[in-house]
């Protein structure tokens, strides 16, 4: 049974959350009309929804091989190429763009594009092919004007220069009923319909239109139960030339399910974000618990002791000085001792003096020769100076907590490292073949969690297969961009 985790929980395609808020997202998600990608800033995509792949005519799988260039029409790309560096400064960016469908057919779209994570871009896409057609239309024939509208789901509604209505299709009547109170009626001045506080705004954005511009933005309307229903709202002008303006086009969406599901993901990001900052703190406050426990219980107490026998050598005419000496002089090399082993136990000095192999195979010779578990090990392509210090140290950590977590919980017989590099990634295995557990039960202590949380930090995915009676095994895959000096969300 697979346990999967993308690093960043707040995306999708992870883990289900628990609880309705987890449960009514992921069905927004999947359920949702207009096609959503997650992305990272390299374009690769990181999950799918249901409508992307039938807009498109991809399988899931066959999506997340790809990058968005390879549905992006490539000579519409040349000049419009894009602006990952605006939305890595939290710039939301609302194009229209042409993609490629499967078969080779171009798509008009609209793409609607913000950052969501430090390492992940959300991007709502609208299939606008027939609303392009309405327009030309609409620019080319008015007699066909109101049969255009009454075959689309958009709500229009077309004003004149003075922003009185001269038509509106049967979306935009229901709308005026059920957020306006009453229905639209033609050469009515468009703004009288709204209240006060709304009327400004449109005033202002409406007349920006007759000179020509294109207006986006999003509008919220408050419900009698308490809800929220948003809508994306889109003026345009009517225009035979660049210098006649004769009128404008109001065009409104309904996107409160995308809305509450940029919302839920929102949460889900600051949600993972905290359970990260919970775990790093619990682990460094149980690793000074267990610094104050061992100097406490063993230093101290040995120190004590040497204490006693240099205090009873003092006396010149003890007979036994030399005896009190000698003993003190070996419970000092037990303190020694016990101090060097607390401090490996902090960072291995294989580590720090010979690199992240030999550290590793110090740690599983140690594991080997204090447990007597068989150990097998495979360590290819691992190239010490393309790999940053403390990149190095996370691995070390993880594999260190995974191997306690065998030794303490597994009962098994083998342990297999696999430490993989290719072009384009890290592979890290850990497996067992102990008595294995069951990955749908949230566990108990907090070292899965660190491991979850230290690979987070250098954009690992982590997972987790096993089940009772089968081993486990810990796979964690490190991307190439992961591979940097700099923890993923770190402040430069």
């Amino acid at each position: 049974m697979a346990d999967n985790d993308h690093g960043d929980s707040s995306l999708p395609g992870d883990q289900p959350a628990t609880g309705s808020s987890g449960l009514n997202y992921h069905a927004l998600f999947e359920q949702a009309t207009d096609a959503i990608m997650v992305t990272d800033f390299k374009g690769d995509f990181q999950d799918v929804n249901n409508s992307m792949c039938m807009m498109f005519g991809y399988t899931k799988e066959e999506l997340l091989r790809l990058n968005v260039r390879a549905l992006l029409d490539p000579e519409h790309l040349k000049y419009k190429p894009i602006r990952f560096d605006l939305l890595a400064q939290g710039q939301a960016l609302f194009n229209e763009r042409k993609m490629v469908h499967r078969n080779g057919n171009i798509i008009l779209v609209e793409a609607n594009a913000k950052k969501l994570t430090d390492d992940h871009i959300l991007v709502i896409i609208r299939d606008i092919s027939e609303r392009k057609k309405v327009e030309q239309i609409l620019q080319k024939s008015e007699a066909n004007l109101q049969t255009i509208f009454d075959t689309t789901d958009t709500i229009y509604v077309l004003m004149d220069n003075d922003m009185r209505i001269i038509s509106y299709n049967p979306r935009a009547h229901t709308f005026a009923k059920k957020e306006l109170g009453h229905f639209f009626e033609i050469s009515n001045y468009f703004l009288d319909y709204f209240p006060p506080e709304k009327r400004a705004v449109l005033l202002s954005h409406m007349k920006e239109v007759l000179t020509g511009k294109h207006i986006n933005y999003q509008v919220s309307y408050p419900q009698a139960d308490g809800s929220v229903n948003w809508y994306h709202v889109r003026m345009f002008p009517i225009s035979k030339t660049k210098m006649h303006i004769y009128g404008l086009m109001m065009e409104v969406s309904a996107i409160t399910d995308k809305v509450i599901l940029e919302q839920q993901l929102a949460e889900e990001s600051i949600k993972r974000q905290m359970e990260i900052a919970d775990a790093v703190i619990t682990a460094e406050e149980n690793e000074r618990q267990e610094i104050g426990r061992e100097l406490h219980d063993n230093v101290n107490q040995l120190l004590a002791t040497s204490r006693l026998y240099l205090a009873m050598a003092k006396d010149p005419r003890d007979r036994h000085v030399a005896s009190y000496i000698h003993e003190a002089d070996k419970v000092i090399d037990e303190a020694v001792t016990e101090i060097r082993n607390l401090s490996h136990s902090l960072i291995s000095p294989f580590l720090e003096n010979y690199g992240l192999v030999e550290a590793l195979d110090h740690l599983m010779q140690t594991t080997a020769s204090t447990s007597h578990l068989a150990i097998r090990k495979d360590i290819r392509g691992i190239d010490e100076h393309a790999i940053p210090e403390k990149f190095k140290v996370a691995i070390y950590r993880i594999v260190q907590e995974q191997v306690n977590n065998i030794l303490k919980y597994a009962k098994a017989t083998t342990i297999h490292l696999r430490l993989i590099r290719d072009t384009e990634k890290i592979i890290l295995s850990v497996k067992d073949d102990g008595i294995g557990f069951d990955t749908s039960l949230k566990p108990s202590g907090i070292g899965l969690l660190n491991i979850r949380t230290r690979a987070s930090l250098f954009n690992g995915k982590v997972n987790i297969y096993s089940s009772p009676g089968n081993g486990c095994e810990l796979i964690v895959f490190f991307k190439k961009s992961g591979h940097t000096d700099k923890p993923a969300g770190s402040d430069s």
